[in-house]
């Protein structure tokens, strides 16, 4: 459903209602980040999309969004039994009969998750007043500024990736003066946005577009509007667009969809240090 933000809505409310059928009255949502422009076109529909989360230690739901209780954004609130913390440092703990007793013959790994009942999940989130938990990333992947201001790049790749024109992001910039980012456009959508603008592209290749001025300046502008409630330091200064998706085959993406950060750097080292030295940024491009 990349496509779902800019299509019609009550053709694709119509869509969505005979693809899952009339009996059908919630879904849930699972493993990986639900856009929120997702949650609210299927909620439209009539099909309350409830996001969840947890991991393979924790049996494995921690919390879940619900009929009367759901907030899209976040993941729910904690199921009954279930105990949900933050961290000083912003990491998500769990405890309660959910937890796992700890990883099979490997008494390092469970010292280093389990701590006084509690599991470390290596998930970075945050609580609203009324329990509901909010994932903003991954711990171990924190770029640090050379400034020192740290960034969580899941949370700016989710910015962008509500935008109905990027189908796909990797945010860089450890050990940086500033960010940037690889951009994969959604070239149908973005096509169509072309056009409302009275610039036909059709006939164009997507090699041709990534290098285009108008696709950079439509992408500069809808980046812009999807940042402009973050930080000076979490901004993307600069952007390459890219005009193949990252695959699985290609080893850029896990098989469940994650980024393979280290292998996409390695690829576009050269794109992402020419961005750098086009910007009088710092020299070095690895992490």
């Amino acid at each position: 459903m990349t496509s779902v933000a800019s299509a019609d809505p009550a053709k694709t409310q119509r869509r969505l209602r005979d693809l899952f059928g009339r009996r059908i009255e919630w879904l849930s949502s699972g493993g990986a980040p639900l856009p929120v422009a997702i949650a609210r076109e299927y909620q439209a529909a009539g099909l309350p999309l409830y996001e969840g989360y947890g991991l393979t230690e924790t049996s494995p739901v921690i919390t879940f969004n619900r009929k009367g209780a759901n907030k899209p954004g976040t993941v729910g609130q904690a199921l009954p039994g279930v105990e949900v913390a933050i961290a000083a440092d912003g990491e998500v703990l769990t405890r309660g009969p959910h937890v796992m007793k700890g990883y099979w013959n490997n008494p390092q790994a469970t010292a280093e998750s389990l701590k006084d009942g509690w599991f470390y999940t290596g998930d970075l989130g945050k609580l609203d007043a009324d329990g509901y938990l909010s994932i903003t990333g991954r711990k171990k992947e924190i770029l640090v500024l050379s400034n020192g201001k740290k960034v969580v790049p899941n949370h700016l790749e989710g910015l962008l990736l509500s935008e109905a024109c990027i189908d796909q992001a990797m945010v860089y910039g450890e050990g940086r003066n500033f960010l940037t980012a690889l951009i994969v456009p959604h070239w149908g959508n973005l096509r169509q946005a072309l056009k409302t603008q009275g610039l036909n592209v059709d006939h164009e290749s997507e090699v041709t577009l990534a290098r285009h001025p108008a696709v950079s300046s439509l992408l500069r502008q809808r980046i812009d509007v999807a940042f402009k409630d973050v930080s000076s330091s979490e901004q993307i200064k600069k952007f390459m667009i890219l005009p193949t998706p990252f695959t699985v085959g290609g080893e850029e993406l896990t098989v469940s969809l994650k980024l393979r950060r280290k292998v996409i750097q390695a690829k576009y080292a050269a794109l992402l240090e020419a961005a750098y030295q086009e910007a009088g940024g710092q020299e070095g491009c690895g992490e």
